[in-house]
């Protein structure tokens, strides 16, 4: 009796679970699948998109000039001077010596004056050039002249013929001052002439000389004659 009551059981028992499972066989829906690779892969899309949207309504940024920097070296100045150096073959200043300024101009040394000597300057003459004369006709000639130099012209001190036509009077070649001239004085050389025998125009050169018969300072005279 107790083994076929364990039979039964054994048969229900089968078809409990049979049952069981076919109800839930039946009634149970599957889950679906959540692909992540798929999730990532469209956020990243949304992401890239949204940013697109926001650039396209940023204005467009304006590029700024690029500089280059330029090399640069510094030239010495025209006129610089060199400070020599040690092995140069310059001399190097010791201590306590003032060293030579680049650019400065050196003061030349001031030259002391000597004596001018004699030296003399036209002031007038008492018959102009071009003054008409008949043949033979005669006259006095004077030249005054401003001594501008540093000696005091004495009686030593002549005028004497030079170049051109001589028509001094008996053709005389040589005059002495008639008296001392210091220098800022004016003095007087006078000659007398003879206008020649033929028509013409004519002019002389006299010079004045010191007592040595050195040459200074020279004047002419011009003639016409009729």
């Amino acid at each position: 009796m107790s083994k076929r009551k364990q039979i039964i059981a054994s048969y229900a028992l089968i078809i409990m679970v049979t049952v069981l499972l076919a109800s839930c066989g039946s009634s149970a829906t599957p889950e679906p699948t959540i692909d992540v690779n798929l999730i990532a892969t469209n956020a990243v899309h949304t992401i890239e998109a949204r940013a697109s949207e926001t650039a396209a309504a940023q204005p467009t940024a304006t590029l700024q000039p690029t500089y280059t920097p330029v090399s640069y070296t510094p030239t010495p100045a025209a006129g610089s001077v060199a400070l020599p150096t040690a092995g140069s073959g310059g001399t190097v200043p010791t201590t306590g010596a003032a060293a030579p300024t680049a650019g400065l101009p050196v003061a030349a040394p001031t030259a002391t004056l000597g004596s001018v000597g004699d030296k003399g300057v036209w002031a007038s003459q008492t018959i102009a050039d071009g003054t008409h004369y008949k043949a033979g006709e005669t006259d006095d000639l004077t030249w005054y002249i401003t001594n501008i130099g540093t000696t005091t012209w004495t009686t030593s001190y002549s005028i004497r013929f030079f170049t051109g036509t001589n028509f001094a009077k008996a053709g005389n070649t040589r005059y002495a001052l008639p008296g001392t001239t210091a220098p800022q004085e004016t003095g007087a050389a006078t000659i007398d002439i003879v206008a020649p025998s033929t028509a013409g125009s004519y002019t002389m050169s006299w010079v004045l000389s010191n007592e040595n018969d050195e040459n200074f300072y020279i004047v002419d005279i011009n003639i016409i004659v009729d």
